[in-house]
């Protein structure tokens, strides 16, 4: 059984008196060596002390380090690192103290529960940074490279000197070798030499930041950078789906054989051979979707071709300028073919073709190929020749058709006589040039004033009813009409009360516009139309109040002067061709006459001619007037066909022409729906081949502009 160290000395202090006795050494010596014991002990107690010590220090320290270690991965972790250490914190406050080596290995579980967490994460992050990286090479500004991430610094201690030993610090023990007891030696060595555990060296880290807000943040930038990717294709793919229509409708060799000029300069590439890889793939793209010309461009079909395709910088900008060349080119050539349209279709008129004639013409020839074109210009001169052999028979037709356009400008009888060569029977080359120069003329002068002229006459034609009205309202025998006739009366009046002060206002507001923009009073039947409606309206009150003085039996007021009427300058006509030296002709059968005031009414033995209007898209009104005029038949006389003077805006660039049913759209949106940029707005008007649109004058002297009678009673404001 073991004994205390105090029993233990106790017991050898006899022996050592012995082994003095038997030295014969002084009395002084056992004090020594009692000494020499009591110090010795007191070493050695303070060496075991110090160990362990040194062991707890070492532990602590491991433990700080484990601390600091765990802390910068919290921090580098975010959520889930605070909650472990909040755990930490928790589990650090018992009742008792926790022994060192396990508060050392909960850190070290601790700290690989977080180093998982940590290396799934910064996988994670790493695979987002790669993403948005490529992302941002392919967008180019203002998507720009991720930033790196930030590194958190592991907080490690400094290394530090470790504690000196006890015993190196106490003075050599003396020599005790001749007297050492193989029984204690053992003892003393074990006393002196306590086993204490090494510090580790301190771990120098440092941890990236992968919180779940640097996580966010990166998904956040690269949910951005794929919806502006995904854009970015929607576009390229239409802006393709437009050249692969634009294509088939210029028809337009391969890359290969194709003008420098449709093609976006090599100058521009970004780098040496990018437009080739381009154009390899745009021919491509157009192997698998093949269009033919004339077709509709289909906006919503899903384009082959485009699985592998990344929406490029400058894949895009090349396709929007190659788009912008072709659209340009085909804005050329669709002007060209107009051009081409406007000079043949008064020939077609002028030599009765037929209509299936033209139509399956221009169907023939539809898209704006450089084969339409060369068509209509060997057309052209198939009809100039024809026109040469029937020199005669094309000047009386151009007379009829400057009759028709006459009457359809409400010109007075003076005005027309202007055109001196109208009774010119010696039919050559020049006067049939100038009877197509009228033509032309009074065709641009209808294409100025075709709406103006549709509210005259439909003026006219209420004024007339007004009148008619009046004169009913007069009769005594008015009462004894049928029930019918009474019917239509008071249908009338409510559209004379409706309808009339409206065109009035109307016309007095827009044509001092259309007077100060052409220089020239608005005329029609040689006079202004302005005047005429004032004057007409100023009679009206007059008569009213006239009619109130009398019920009063008041005298009548004094009459009102007259309005001096401006001089009104001739209408824009050759100077050459303004004055004839022959009286005015007349038709066969009929005889020369004043001009009729505007107005006023025709017999009624004369013959009446319908001129309607059907509604102008885009303007909100529809107009319908009908005219009289007294006609004879002659070797020049007219046709009379139904007339419908419509706006030059009323033109379609997309609309077959030689049908003749363009729909009526409004001027500024006849462009946009043929050489819309594609791609930029959404909800698009669809594409469609081009075919030339027939002129107004056509459309009218051609009698297809018409309403139905029903439609008349419409409100055109």
């Amino acid at each position: 059984m073991d004994m205390d160290a105090s029993a233990y000395i106790a017991e050898q202090i006899p022996l050592l008196r012995q082994l003095h006795a038997q030295l014969a050494l002084p009395p002084t010596a056992l004090a020594d060596d009692t000494a020499r014991i009591d110090a010795a002990v007191r070493a050695a107690i303070v060496s075991v002390v110090r160990g362990r010590e040194d062991e707890v220090a070492v532990w602590e320290a491991r433990i700080a380090d484990g601390k600091r270690a765990l802390a910068g991965l919290a921090r580098a972790v975010g959520e889930k690192g605070r909650s472990v250490i909040n755990a930490n914190r928790r589990d650090s406050e018992p009742e008792g103290p926790q022994a060192l080596p396990a508060q050392h290995e909960r850190l070290v579980e601790q700290t690989a529960e977080l180093e998982v967490v940590y290396n799934e994460r910064l996988a994670q992050i790493e695979a987002l940074r790669a993403e948005l990286e490529k992302l941002s090479v392919l967008l180019g500004p203002p998507f720009e490279l991720p930033a790196p991430l930030t590194p958190i610094p592991g907080l490690a201690v400094p290394a530090r000197k470790p504690r000196p030993s006890v015993a190196a610090t106490l003075p050599p023990p003396v020599n005790l070798a001749p007297t050492i007891n193989k029984r204690t030696s053992g003892r003393r060595a074990s006393a002196f030499h306590a086993p204490v555990p090494e510090p580790e060296p301190p771990k120098l880290e440092a941890w990236l930041d992968v919180g779940e807000d640097v996580q966010a943040a990166l998904l956040s930038a690269l949910e951005k950078a794929t919806e502006e990717r995904d854009a970015r294709l929607r576009t390229l793919e239409m802006c393709f789906n437009d050249l692969i229509w634009y294509r088939a409708e210029l028809d337009l060799p391969p890359f290969e054989q194709l003008q420098p000029e449709l093609r976006p300069p090599r100058s521009e590439e970004e780098r040496p051979g990018a437009h080739l890889r381009y154009e390899v793939l745009l021919e491509h793209v157009i192997s698998l979707n093949p269009v033919k010309a004339g077709s509709f461009g289909d906006e919503e079909r899903d384009i082959e071709g485009m699985e592998e395709v990344e929406p490029e910088v400058g894949l895009i900008n090349w396709a929007d300028a190659l788009l912008q060349l072709w659209m340009e080119e085909k804005e050329t050539r669709d002007e060209q073919i107009q051009s081409l349209y406007e000079r043949i279709e008064p020939l077609w008129d002028r030599l009765n073709v037929e209509q299936e004639y033209i139509d399956s013409f221009t169907e023939r020839n539809v898209g704006s190929g450089l084969g339409s074109i060369q068509a209509y210009e060997e057309e052209l001169q198939r009809m100039l020749e024809k026109r040469k052999a029937s020199l005669s028979d094309f000047v009386i037709n151009v007379r009829k058709e400057i009759a028709q356009l006459q009457d359809a400008l409400l010109l007075s009888d003076d005005e027309k006589a202007e055109f001196g060569a109208y009774i010119d029977d010696e039919y050559t080359e020049e006067l049939l040039s100038a009877h197509e120069e009228e033509a032309t003329r009074l065709r641009s002068e209808l294409e100025a004033s075709s709406i103006h002229l549709a509210r005259v006459k439909e003026w006219l034609t209420l004024k007339a009813d007004e009148e008619e009205l009046e004169r009913s309202a007069a009769d005594p025998n008015r009462f004894k009409k049928r029930g019918t006739a009474m019917l239509q009366e008071e249908r009338m009046r409510k559209r004379v009360e409706k309808r009339k002060p409206k065109i009035e206002a109307d016309l007095l507001a827009s044509l001092p516009a259309w007077e100060e923009e052409h220089g020239r009073p608005f005329l029609a039947r040689g006079q202004r139309v302005i005047d005429v409606i004032e004057d007409a309206i100023a009679a009206k009150e007059a008569a009213k109040e006239a009619k109130k003085r009398a019920k009063l039996g008041l005298g009548p007021t004094a009459p009102a002067k007259g309005r001096a009427t401006p001089a009104v300058g001739n209408r824009s006509q050759p100077p050459t061709l303004r004055k004839r030296e022959l009286p005015t002709p007349c038709p066969t059968g009929s005889t020369s006459k004043r001009p009729r005031p505007l107005g006023s009414r025709i017999p009624s033995g004369s013959t009446s001619r319908s001129v309607s209007t059907r509604s102008v898209s885009g303007m909100g009104r529809s107009v319908s007037s009908s005219t009289t005029r007294s006609v004879s038949g002659t070797t020049h006389a007219m046709r009379h066909v139904e007339e419908t003077p419509t706006a030059s805006a009323a033109r379609r660039f997309g609309a077959p022409a030689g049908s003749r049913v363009n729909a009526l759209v409004p001027r500024q949106q006849e462009r946009a729906d043929v050489f819309k940029t594609p791609g930029k707005t959404p909800g698009r008007t669809p594409r469609k081949s081009f075919k030339p649109r027939r002129s107004i004058a056509g459309g009218l002297l051609a009698g297809r502009f018409v309403l139905d009678e029903a439609d008349e009673d419409d409100d055109m404001f």
